[in-house]
């Protein structure tokens, strides 16, 4: 179901620096898969914005948690950035979903890769968490970069999951990636078959992608996911 819905902002608060979680209260028979994203339409923007009221956001919370769903973001000068920043709890938003492609692969047997630059990591939380919440069998390996240590989002909770699930393995690293960060966390798995996810700044994405191409890998065996379709709408 795409059609717009109401939904309700139930928390907004700060998780790492300049990054934003806002929770949204969605009618308890909204379903989506992990990996999907949302349109979300703010009713008053507390400050101008030319691109107008409207974002998309990937869902980051599970499609476990019946009744709401997640979003993260990082905190930027734009209208609508600033106002959703500040948006009081128990405000009334407009939202329509779920869309996108991206989703875990129904084979279990194939060991996934994901690869996340700074707030990329939104829709491969959701597919963590529902992952680890149905004791799946699949191997995730995690391969987090951020700019920085302040600007990693749920790492408690990754470290969490990565004790207490043996399929479940978290390499995080800040600062531009390296050849070496790459060669050290995949090991063996560059080798074998492998399903691989690449979400990020295009910088990151080209870097990664170079890799893995000169690594054998093709183009056609790497998940990209075009988080913003459309430069003019994203969230910026």
């Amino acid at each position: 179901m795409n059609l717009a819905q109401k939904g309700i902002i139930t928390s907004v608060k700060q998780i790492a620096m300049r990054t934003t979680e806002v929770v949204i209260k969605v009618p308890a028979d909204f379903n989506f898969i992990a990996g999907q994203y949302i349109w979300l339409q703010i009713p008053i923007l507390k400050y101008p914005d030319v691109k107008g009221n409207t974002r998309m956001f990937s869902i980051s919370s599970s499609p476990n948690k019946k009744g709401e769903l997640g979003i993260v973001f990082r905190n930027t000068e734009s209208g609508y950035n600033k106002t959703l920043t500040e948006i009081i709890p128990e405000t009334e938003v407009i939202f329509s979903g779920p869309f996108g492609p991206l989703k875990l692969p129904e084979n279990n047997s194939l060991p996934i890769v994901f690869l996340a630059g700074g707030i990329g990591v939104s829709p491969f939380l959701s597919m963590i968490r529902f992952s680890n919440e149905n004791h799946s069998s699949r191997k995730i390996i995690l391969i987090y970069v951020n700019t920085n240590e302040k600007e990693i989002v749920y790492l408690d909770e990754l470290r969490k999951i990565e004790k207490e699930n043996s399929n479940f393995k978290l390499y995080c690293t800040c600062g531009l990636l390296k050849e070496r960060v790459l060669k050290d966390s995949l090991g063996e798995l560059i080798n074998q078959k492998v399903i691989w996810s690449v979400i990020g700044p295009k910088g990151f994405v080209d870097f990664v992608s170079k890799y893995l191409n000169e690594k054998g890998i093709s183009p056609q065996d790497i998940i990209f996911e075009q988080f913003y379709p459309d430069p003019s709408l994203k969230n910026d």
